[in-house]
């Protein structure tokens, strides 16, 4: 090829490329709008303060517990173990305590927990009882003279048997 034809070739792409870059430049019109600086946000509102007294808190409220500690029962609720003096109640028969440990609507699970009770040394009996929800056999360790040695004994089974026993008043 001739170098005359390749320099105006060359030329020809140059001058075409600057008149796409620069032609458009030319011929656009910028339109300038003017724009409008005022704002149209509200001003705040104007809050007066009011004057408030010291809250006043009822005596009668509680504050409730911790939410891990909620739902766990009380064992640190006041325990009536005081000691009451012997005597002898409304019938003339001796005050005395017993442990209730278990009521069961089936007598042969009454009667399992009460021999089981009597191999480890305690003094375990069972009675039937009409409650509201049927029939029921209860099972009840003692009875004991002392108030203090039936709490003692409770203690002894709620930690080996997982069970909540009763403290209750023996009835004969």
């Amino acid at each position: 090829m001739d170098d005359g034809l390749k320099q105006r070739l060359v030329g020809a792409v140059v001058l075409t490329s600057v008149a796409v870059l620069f032609l458009p430049v030319v011929f656009e019109r910028e339109v300038r709008l003017p724009v409008d600086t005022a704002t149209r946000i509200t001003p705040p509102p104007q809050v007066q303060p009011l004057p408030i007294q010291s809250p006043v808190r009822p005596k009668d409220i509680i504050a409730a517990k911790d939410p891990e500690q909620m739902y766990q029962p009380d064992t640190d609720a006041p325990v009536d173990d005081t000691p009451e003096p012997a005597g002898l109640n409304a019938e003339g028969v001796p005050r005395a305590w017993v442990v209730q440990v278990a009521s069961y609507n089936n007598e042969a699970h009454a009667k399992q927990l009460s021999e089981q009770l009597l191999k480890v040394g305690y003094k375990a009996y069972y009675r039937r009882a009409k409650t509201a929800k049927g029939p029921m056999v209860r099972v009840f360790v003692g009875p004991k003279i002392d108030k203090q040695s039936a709490w003692k004994i409770k203690r002894e089974l709620d930690k080996t048997l997982h069970v909540e026993s009763l403290v209750l008043q023996f009835q004969p």
